[in-house]
């Protein structure tokens, strides 16, 4: 397992969970956990309850803790890709981050950073699992099928097939509640821009749980012809059956 922020003086076990690690010490999933910023709550959803195991009871058998690692590994190294300036110091602001030690704008922040983190590696790791990629230059990944998919800022990810655009994802994971119709909004207008590119691209909004008020379903509702399909981060993360629907929409 190769080592992102190895320039920063930390040791790989410092940053990412190794399954021995997290089968032997005790209470050492709530650091990884923390450390990725993924909450109790979106582990216990993947059917991952770590609860018990932060609190000092028992440990994790080999499975669990594989099926640990392999959910908050990729998370952890996005974070660390993300971070041009990384500091070994900054591990400890994002624990106390997660642990409510700081939670400000700036936590709010990140919290909207790592949910397109979390979305974009479970997308990865989905045309990875059905073979469909050919090439990865990231942030761009040319797939088997001659479609490319891109990061970006603006869509946070499109599909394309020879320039034409096919499908459009915004995600707009900040969970500020003031912020909330201000980013709705937004989102339709950059998926309304993706409209024009291309009139017949699918276009799909991911947004946080707390977003979903009923001004902001009025509103999308009358964009439907602007937003075609919106879904909530945590149903796309915890659930299989959502994950599945925007797969379909996304067709990989």
């Amino acid at each position: 397992m190769g080592f992102e922020g190895a320039e920063s003086g930390s040791k790989p076990v410092v940053v990412f969970a190794h399954p021995a690690v997290l089968q032997s010490v005790a209470r050492s999933v709530g650091y990884y956990r923390m450390l990725a910023m993924v909450s109790q709550k979106s582990m216990s959803n993947l059917h991952l309850n770590v609860l018990r195991l932060e609190q000092g009871s028992g440990l994790p058998d080999e499975r669990h803790a594989w099926a640990i690692a392999k959910r908050l590994n990729p998370i952890i190294s996005a974070l660390l890709r993300a971070d041009e300036t990384l500091d070994a110091r900054e591990f400890d602001v994002w624990r106390g981050m997660a642990a409510g030690a700081q939670a400000d704008g700036s936590w709010r922040n990140w919290r909207g950073k790592q949910a397109e983190l979390s979305v974009q590696t479970a997308v990865l790791e989905r045309i990875g699992e059905k073979g469909l990629l050919r090439e990865a230059m990231p942030p761009r990944y040319e797939l088997a099928d001659g479609r490319t998919l891109v990061f970006a800022d603006e869509p946070h990810i499109a599909i394309y097939h020879r320039d034409t655009l096919q499908v459009a994802v915004e995600i707009k994971g900040g969970i500020d509640a003031a912020g909330i119709l201000e980013r709705v909004g937004a989102a339709v207008k950059s998926l309304s821009r993706a409209g024009e590119e291309n009139p017949d691209a699918v276009t799909l909004l991911l947004v946080p749980e707390i977003a979903m008020t009923e001004r902001a379903v009025e509103d999308l509702s009358i964009n439907r012809q602007v937003v075609h399909h919106w879904y909530t981060i945590e149903a796309f993360l915890g659930d299989e059956a959502c994950r599945e629907e925007v797969f379909r929409h996304m067709e990989i």
